[in-house]
């Protein structure tokens, strides 16, 4: 979209996290001037301040444009960087890792790689990829402890949802599609505005929105309801939300039964699972109580399913068990 007096507008997206926010850069005689948001872009309604500083990154006086080698000895207060020419950096960088992998194998080299949530990494991860694969090292450590892993861990536990390839990320929310939203610890106003745009609109058909956070800040000034849990105190309000949900029968049994460990028996007296090795069989499999036909149920971990019908698994109660060392009396974990 060339303009008169040598500006040109481009569409592009932002690449400084993995939102890909939609956007339009302007080019004024051959220089990155700004970056706005594209409306007609699916994700371009808005763009956050590190968005709209692009510029300001591009032409930074810090900004490394070239490789620098160290000249003096790390923990020396002047590390003495001298400009290298790529040519060098990747000679050198090369003959490095071939001389660890001649003496330690490949798999003793290790990449760390910064989160794409929250950087422009990301559409590198692909080829860093490749080079870990054509070396021969599977180990790749990714800055995801405060960000994707959290999420892409509760997704894979909760819905069976595996991790992206790249070992964080996990599920997403169907903001468009959902009836209740609950935005815990999360702010996406500031963290991913695509989420943001995509709540508000929501909330324009009905939605409602709740959101757990210390901080009245984002979202919570829309939320029907806003919850604020002291710092730390999140594990008890889940804990709370859980138990009012239990005790009021807001959960799908069936569920619980298929997808979880809810009806495998604890033992009362020790407090530990009752494995098939204590009735005289496998070790490995575990034991639920089947209340229709009063007998044990066996679980197979490796095959990931149960000797028999599910559908009277006993989620509740108190047994004794017959084992071969006497009766014990057990619990369904889901009632623990």
């Amino acid at each position: 979209m060339p303009d008169t007096g040598g500006t040109e507008r481009i569409h592009t997206y932002c690449g400084l996290c993995i939102a890909r926010c939609g956007a339009i850069a302007t080019i004024e005689n051959g220089r990155f001037t700004r970056l706005d948001p594209d409306p007609s872009h699916p994700a371009g309604q808005a763009l956050c301040a590190k968005g709209r500083a692009a510029p300001e990154l591009v032409y930074s006086k810090a900004r490394l444009t070239r490789p620098l080698r160290r000249t003096r000895p790390k923990g020396d207060p002047d590390p003495g960087w001298v400009p290298i020419s790529w040519d060098e950096a990747l000679d050198e960088t090369a003959a490095a890792m071939r001389r660890v992998a001649a003496q330690y194998g490949p798999a003793s080299v290790a990449v760390t790689i910064s989160s794409p949530s929250t950087t422009s990494i990301g559409d590198s991860n692909g080829f860093i990829r490749r080079l870990m694969n054509a070396f021969g090292t599977p180990n790749a450590s990714f800055t995801l402890d405060i960000c994707g892993w959290g999420r892409a861990g509760a997704t894979s536990y909760t819905y069976g949802v595996a991790s992206v390839a790249t070992g964080g990320g996990g599920a997403m929310p169907d903001i468009e599609n959902t009836g209740c939203l609950i935005l815990w610890g999360y702010n996406p106003s500031n963290t991913r505005l695509t989420h943001a745009t995509a709540a508000v609109e929501a909330q324009k058909r009905g939605m409602k929105l709740i959101v757990v956070d210390p901080r009245h800040v984002g979202l919570a000034n829309k939320a029907d309801l806003w919850l604020r849990p002291r710092p730390g105190a999140d594990g008890a309000l889940a804990l709370g939300i859980a138990q009012v949900m239990i005790a009021r029968g807001w959960y799908d049994r069936d569920f619980i039964r298929e997808w979880s460990n809810g009806p495998h028996l604890v033992r009362a007296d020790t407090g530990r699972l009752l494995t098939g090795r204590e009735l005289g069989g496998e070790t490995t499999r575990l034991v639920a109580w089947d209340a229709a036909a009063e007998r044990v149920v066996l679980y197979d971990p490796a095959a990931r399913a149960y000797e028999g019908d599910i559908a009277n698994l006993a989620l509740d109660g108190e047994y004794r068990i017959q084992t071969t060392s006497g009766d014990v009396v057990c619990h369904p974990a889901f009632e623990l």
